[in-house]
Parts: structure tokens; C-alpha cells; sequence
């Protein structure tokens, strides 16, 4: 599409283009065919070095010491999403993209591409002819259609009571409304002072989407800094963390990451999962759990293939494919 002026994103988006992990799903115990099901053990494997990059970058820039600019937090939204769509789900329907605009409903797709198409040629066009694309009319009617393209950057939800901007999104359909809903909470210090207040803040989050969107997988991810182990700072968010997971909370799955960096150099020496309940594979088990309990066996093929191949004769059509 026609050349969008740089956002936040667009620093790290060089990591995403060179991320090379293999498939998420560690693979399975052998078994037969007739043993295959959903209580497959499957272990997922994020890839924290993605992770770590995505992360360094604006730690490095020292964004971290000045948490109210956000960056860190945009950082870890584009390692979820990517996380999203290693998964097994469209390109397309994960907010944000990893390209520009970061928000297109997936209808739009096609109509994306046959743009890109579009413009590549007309560049091919005039660099051969050495001469811009006559008549001018037509060049502006290009043009045109280019910026009439919605170029959305935040992911505004509608929920119960207030819209909300969410941090990473799967939307198939932009009717259907959500699948999946993440939170990423960023705090770097004085985690004793505001621990009820987020509390609040995820609570009412969560109560405020479920309420509109009762099927939807939600989940939680707190990035917190290695300090978090002075003071008992580190077991009372965890516990929070814990009770935020159902059965006892609104989410399907919460995360908690500890981020340990240089003071002096600001270079990011780890991220890691401090507390067995809250690791990331958990966390993106629990959540694609949700997903595949709460959709049709014929919606996101993508996840389920992914986590346990196809099966015997092969998927039913797809909810929105044409049937022969």
C-alpha cells in the first residue's frame, strides 16, 4: 500500500522479519491415530528470543526508565501478536500487524492486496518508461484509492460499558467480533503502591469485554523488572496474578515476565518466567485451549492443525467457505 509515515512499531518490526522459530508445538508421544483427541500433551514453546530482541530494543533506548511513554508495552504487544500468529492464526486477523496499518478488518484483505499489487505495478511501469503513469487522472485515482484505505493503529473494542483499547487482538470477522483479547501490563517500579489499582484496572477490563463478549479467550501478561523480588513485591502479584485465572477470575490465562537489564548499559541480560503458574507456555496453552473449546471444530483450523495435525478425513469447510 502507498508508503505510511514510520509509527512505534515500526523499530522492531526489522525483529519480526528475521524471526525464524520453529513451530510452537513440541511434538507429541507416539500413539495411534484412534488415541488422538484434545487432551493431546502438547507443550507450546514461545520464542523468547524473539522476545528478548522486541524487548531490548526499547529498554536499550531507555524507555523503561520512563515507563509513561509506553514503548516497552508496545514492544511486548508485537511479540504477542507474533506469538498469535505462530500459533496457527491468519495473518490477517492478528492485531497488531506486523506491517502498516495495524489494524485492517480481514475483509479488507484482498482489497490490500490487489493495492499492493496495484502499485507494483505502476512502479514497474514508470521505472521501464522512465515517464509517470499517463493520464494523470488515472494516477490520481490511484492514489485515491490508496489513502481511502482505513490506517488504523489502535485496537478500540467495544465493550459493556466503555470502548477499550486492547493490546493484541484476533478478530476473524469484523461482525463476529472477537476471539481472543490479551492485556500487556508493563510496571518497572513502586509495584507495592500501585498494585491495587491494577488490580481494579484488570478487573474491571475483563468484566467490562466479558460482559459483550462471553466466548472470547482473554488474557492477562505482566512485565515487571528484577526488582520485583525485594520487598515481597514478587509473591503478592503473584498470587493477584493467579486468582485473576479462572476458575476463580474473569481470564483464561495470565502470564507474569521478569525483565532483567543493565543500569548502567540499559542492555537487556534476560526475560524470563519466575513462577511455574505463569509461564508463557501455560499462558498460550490456556488461552488456544480457550479458543478451540469455545469455537466450532470448522473455525481457526490454523491453531488446531498446528497443535495436533489434521485429522482422519480432514477438516469440515471452514464457517465462511463455500460448500460443494
Amino acid at each position: 500500500m502507498a508508503r505510511l509515515q514510520p509509527d512505534v512499531l515500526a523499530e522492531v518490526d526489522h525483529v519480526l522479519r528475521g524471526a525464524s522459530a520453529p513451530p510452537p508445538w513440541r511434538q507429541p508421544i507416539e500413539r495411534g491415530d484412534d488415541e488422538r483427541g484434545d487432551d493431546d500433551a502438547r507443550e507450546y514453546v514461545p520464542d523468547y528470543k524473539t522476545l528478548g530482541e522486541l524487548l531490548a530494543i526499547p529498554i536499550a533506548q531507555g524507555h523503561a526508565q520512563r515507563q509513561q511513554s509506553g514503548r516497552v508495552a508496545k514492544s511486548l504487544d508485537a511479540y504477542i501478536a507474533y506469538e498469535l500468529r505462530r500459533a496457527g492464526f491468519r495473518e490477517t486477523d492478528v492485531f497488531p500487524r506486523a506491517r502498516q496499518p495495524r489494524v485492517l478488518t480481514p475483509e479488507l484483505a484482498p482489497v490490500e492486496e490487489a493495492i499492493d499489487d496495484l502499485l507494483r505495478a505502476l512502479a514497474d511501469h514508470e521505472a521501464e518508461t522512465g515517464r509517470r503513469l499517463r493520464p494523470a487522472s488515472l494516477r490520481s485515482a490511484i492514489t485515491r484509492l490508496c489513502r481511502a484505505m482505513p490506517k488504523l493503529s489502535e485496537t478500540d473494542v467495544l465493550g459493556r460499558f466503555y470502548k477499550k483499547q486492547v493490546d493484541a487482538v484476533v478478530l476473524s470477522d469484523w461482525l463476529r467480533g472477537p476471539d481472543v483479547l490479551v492485556s500487556g501490563k508493563t510496571m518497572f517500579s513502586s509495584y507495592l503502591n500501585n498494585k491495587n489499582n491494577r488490580y481494579e484496572e484488570a478487573i474491571g477490563e475483563a468484566h467490562n469485554l466479558r460482559d459483550r463478549y462471553p466466548l472470547t479467550a482473554m488474557g492477562f501478561v505482566y512485565l515487571v523488572r528484577s526488582n520485583v523480588f525485594e520487598g515481597g513485591a514478587f509473591e503478592l502479584l503473584r498470587d493477584l496474578l493467579v486468582r485473576l485465572r479462572r476458575p476463580d477470575g474473569p481470564f483464561d490465562a495470565t502470564a507474569m515476565l521478569v525483565a532483567e537489564w543493565e543500569n548502567s548499559t540499559l542492555r537487556l541480560v534476560s526475560v524470563k518466567d519466575p513462577a511455574p503458574l505463569l509461564t508463557l507456555p501455560r499462558f498460550f496453552e490456556d488461552l488456544l485451549d480457550a479458543v478451540m473449546r469455545d469455537t466450532p471444530v470448522d473455525v481457526h483450523q490454523g491453531i488446531r492443525i498446528c497443535k495436533l495435525g489434521v485429522p482422519p478425513g480432514g477438516f469440515p469447510p471452514e464457517d465462511d467457505a463455500p460448500i460443494d
